[in-house]
């Protein structure tokens, strides 16, 4: 038990505790009696912050953008080649290590909610935001575990389809794949008690703001389009964020003007500590000579269109590379030594306010304001901009490819390609349906059991 709990709560957060030796007598150290005071529990809340961090370092996404048409297929990479290929395995380390790591987030923020009410020293108000926040990170790890690992929702009528384990408590035990209607129940649970006790400003952490991004992301995978076009604009009109004049997200030292919830990456709380939370990122894009992600002809084209010689705020984030006479496509996206994650952002809420409201066929004038404020930061002109009598249709399909261009790394492509199949409509990828066999990631191995039964493998060719 000790050596479990030391593993809980982790190195960084919790150095001290962590040095401390079992003691000569042989008696253990239970969470009981090491979650004593306010400062014992906010340790293992910070904790769990520390895993997001290392998770969505670039880790968690680079797997789903794999799985999408961004990329090429990877240099040197073994595990990302059989991501690329869509055909994982139990025995992809990289795959599991993601994996493990969302279910070590949510570990202990179980472990937070479980040892609240035994702590002295925290008043009631405390409480609660200490127990929104471990919802909060608990809703948002099963979101994107269910994402990458299960059928999209509205695969099937009811979402009676295999989702993900849902974990609430800290017992170490088999689960069974949950129904992915149970999954996005309890997702949707976590993010309203969320929402209604995480204050409006909260630091580097979660925050109310971020709760209302969390659901309207969720509300648009789930083609719940009048809820996520008021939650995202009860963010927009009412939030505190604006539009970045920077059109790279991946540069801020500190959150910019569009952080609604970032990964914070470069200095800690105390204002000393360098701390880069970006290395999964900046060590396959980065222009080191021979990256490992290279991305497709297409994205670069599109990238750098409307442009002379695509010299245009966003076309300056792609460049082509020699390398021995072959010539490599590459992205500048991630050159900056040091720089914040974003999760959830003002550019994604105004995407999602527009395709939204597109797909209701209402505020179809907003809808296209939204656009083409996006698209005259990216290109410096109102040269790409839609018309002002711009269909339903074309708004839709204006969106949809901001999206993939706006946030061509993030995951953002593969899960607008689940969304946009599971609602009926006909997509490829890389020449594949949509959802072939491979168009999921494989569990590790030490998840099947006769009530959790792995991904179909077998590639999608």
């Amino acid at each position: 038990m000790f050596v479990a709990f030391a593993l809980l709560i982790g190195t960084s957060a919790c150095k001290d505790l962590l040095e401390q030796k079992p003691p000569s007598d042989g008696q253990n150290v239970l969470p009981d009696n090491a979650i004593e005071t306010a400062e014992d529990l906010q340790e293992v809340l910070t904790s769990s912050y520390d895993v997001l961090a290392n998770t969505y370092n670039g880790g968690g996404q680079n797997l789903v953008t794999l799985m999408s048409d961004q990329l090429v297929r990877p240099f040197n990479q073994q595990d990302y080649t059989s991501v690329w290929l869509r055909n994982t395995s139990i025995f992809n380390g990289t795959v599991s290590d993601v994996f493990e790591n969302y279910y070590i987030a949510a570990l202990r923020a179980n472990t937070v909610i479980e040892n609240v009410d035994d702590v002295t020293g925290l008043s009631e108000n405390a409480r609660t935001r200490i127990i929104a926040e471990a919802r909060f990170i608990r809703a948002l790890i099963h979101f994107d575990v269910a994402r990458g690992w299960a059928r999209a929702f509205d695969y099937t009528a009811d979402n009676s389809h295999p989702g993900v384990a849902i974990r609430t408590g800290t017992a170490i035990e088999n689960s069974p794949r949950a129904s992915v209607a149970d999954v996005y129940g309890q997702i949707l649970s976590d993010i309203n008690f969320a929402k209604s006790n995480l204050p409006n400003v909260n630091d580097i952490y979660a925050t109310r703001w971020a709760a209302i991004a969390l659901e309207a992301e969720v509300r648009f995978q789930r083609h719940e389009y009048q809820e996520a076009y008021d939650l995202a604009n009860e963010l927009i009109t009412e939030g505190p964020f604006m539009l970045d004049t920077e059109i790279n997200k991946y540069q801020h030292p500190q959150a910019g003007p569009e952080a609604i919830f970032y990964i914070f990456s470069v200095v800690r709380p105390d204002g000393t500590n360098v701390d880069n939370r970006n290395g999964v990122f900046r060590g396959n894009y980065f222009n080191n000579g021979n990256p490992t992600l290279r991305i497709t002809e297409e994205l670069f084209n599109l990238m750098r269109q409307f442009g002379p010689d695509g010299t245009t705020p966003r076309g300056n984030l792609v460049d082509s590379l020699d390398l021995d006479g072959n010539i490599s496509l590459i992205t500048n996206m991630f050159n900056a030594e040091s720089f914040n994650i974003p999760l959830f952002t003002y550019t994604q809420m105004l995407l999602i306010r527009a395709e939204s409201g597109a797909e209701l066929n209402t505020a179809l004038t907003q809808s296209i304001e939204d656009i083409n404020a996006i698209r005259e930061r990216a290109y410096g002109s109102n040269i790409g901009n839609l018309d002002g009598s711009a269909s339903a249709e074309d708004i839709i399909e204006a969106a949809r490819l901001e999206r993939r261009l706006e946030f061509p790394f993030n995951g953002q492509r593969f899960y607008d390609i689940v969304r946009i199949g599971s609602q009926g409509e006909d997509i490829e990828v890389r020449d594949a349906p949509w959802d072939c066999p491979g168009a999921l990631l494989q569990f590790p191995s030490t998840e099947q059991t006769d009530l959790f039964p792995l991904n179909p493998q077998g590639g999608c060719n």
